[in-house]
Order: structure tokens, then sequence, then C-alpha cells
């Protein structure tokens, strides 16, 4: 009985933590600070603006400037939805590992514009 419920605590730990609190197999660290401007608007501008522009906002979100960026990473769920393998964001499906590696580490280093 103590096996099974140590494995119940483990697996539900293991469930609870996002991809980024747990390397991915083979991913090179990044060591260097990440912006917006350089790293982050490409994959913004890439992936989600299609439902996410000025012209026709799904849930009302705008993704188009770096305050908006930022104040959804920061208040809203815009990183959560991208790490959600079950209900990610863009729709079609999760970015790519080394896209929300660098999501994450622009997190990590405080939003930089």
């Amino acid at each position: 009985m103590k096996k099974i419920v140590s494995l119940l605590i483990i697996t539900i730990m293991m469930i609870s933590c996002t991809t980024a609190e747990i390397p991915l197999a083979g991913q090179v660290p990044i060591t260097r600070n990440i912006t917006y401007t350089q790293d982050i608007q490409p994959i913004i501008f890439n992936n989600c603006l299609t439902c996410h522009s000025s012209v026709n906002p799904r849930n009302g979100l705008i993704l188009e400037t770096f305050i908006q960026v930022k104040n959804s990473a920061q208040n809203g769920t815009l990183i959560a939805r991208m790490n959600d393998a079950a209900n990610p964001m863009p729709q079609s499906g999760l970015l790519t590992a080394d896209k929300r590696a660098l999501i994450d580490k622009w997190r990590t280093d405080g939003y930089l514009e």
C-alpha cells in the first residue's frame, strides 16, 4: 500500500510540473538573455497573430506589441497554454520544444524587451 501511495504522489508531482521545469532530453541549455524583440516577437508573429491580432482577436486577446504579450505572459494564460498539450496555443498543436524553451527562458530572464 505504501508503494502505491508513493507512486501516486510521484506521478501527481510529475504531472503538475510544466515543461519549463523539466529539461528536455538532448536540449542544449540557453545561456544568453532572451529578449522579446530578438527572440519572442518572431514566434508570436508567426504562430499567434492569425487568431490574436487587432483585426479579429479570438477571446479578445491581442498579441501585437511587447506590452500585450508581456502582460498576457505575466498575468494571463499565455505561457500555460503554450505548454498545454491538451489545450494548446496555437490550436494547431504545441510549439516546438526549442520555441517553448525560449519563451520559458524569456520569463526566467524577466520579460526583457
